[in-house]
């Protein structure tokens, strides 16, 4: 990224997807879909049910959070939700999966298996677009490395559809033991405090090119 842009990006992230030619809509899509089945989630629940300690400890901001502070937040100019596209590289070894090859993971899930398994496909259909055409953008909207968007774009449908299928239950929240972030986050898309959830937002950037850059160091 030239420093130009980087300014640009910082000066206002909103802005960033469609100078490069993405079309943001499908992200806000996502993103919103997520946040409202969250919010969902936590107003139907019971206090002191369980859940993860993000949705569990935030039960009262998620269950408040309004269709207009949800339209706010998703309007991310990157993915609030991680499907794992980090382990793209892995994907590309696996044949059909046996019993021995489905998760086996033992954190608490954020959401419904069903709805998980039909985010988690289009999520990865929508990257793996994205992965093709704009694979720089790609690596910043997914926080990941162009190794990982490279080996996402070199997949088949049919090899996306097995992962989503197979990994249903690792859609999660971004960061999801950040939870005074989040607990920020939410309260900035509630009150419609714009230059406070833009400033987040833009924090957001900065952790997602963090991460990415030290993933590259070996």
């Amino acid at each position: 990224m030239g420093k130009g842009q980087g300014l640009r990006i910082r000066e206002d992230g909103r802005h960033w997807l469609p100078s490069q030619g993405v079309d943001p809509a499908p992200l806000a899509e996502l993103n919103a879909e997520c946040l409202g089945l969250l919010a969902t989630r936590a107003a139907d629940g019971l206090p002191g049910a369980p859940a993860p300690p993000l949705t569990a400890l935030l039960r009262e901001e998620w269950a408040t959070l309004s269709t207009q502070a949800v339209r706010r937040l998703s309007a991310a100019p990157y993915s609030l939700f991680d499907v794992g596209i980090a382990q793209a590289g892995s994907w590309l070894e696996r044949r059909v999966p046996g019993v021995h090859e489905q998760s086996q993971r033992t954190e608490m899930p954020f959401f419904e298996l069903s709805a998980a398994r039909s985010i988690t496909r289009r999520t990865l259909v929508y990257a793996w677009h994205l992965a093709r055409s704009r694979p720089r953008a790609a690596c910043l909207v997914f926080g990941t490395t162009i190794h990982a968007v490279e080996s996402l774009a070199a997949c088949s449908l049919s090899a996306l559809e097995l992962v989503a299928e197979r990994n249903a239950d690792a859609l999660r929240p971004r960061w999801p033991g950040q939870i005074s972030f989040w607990r920020a986050l939410l309260a900035a898309a509630s009150a419609d405090t714009d230059p406070r959830l833009q400033e987040l937002l833009l924090g957001g950037i900065q952790r997602l090119a963090a991460e990415t850059l030290t993933a590259h160091i070996p």
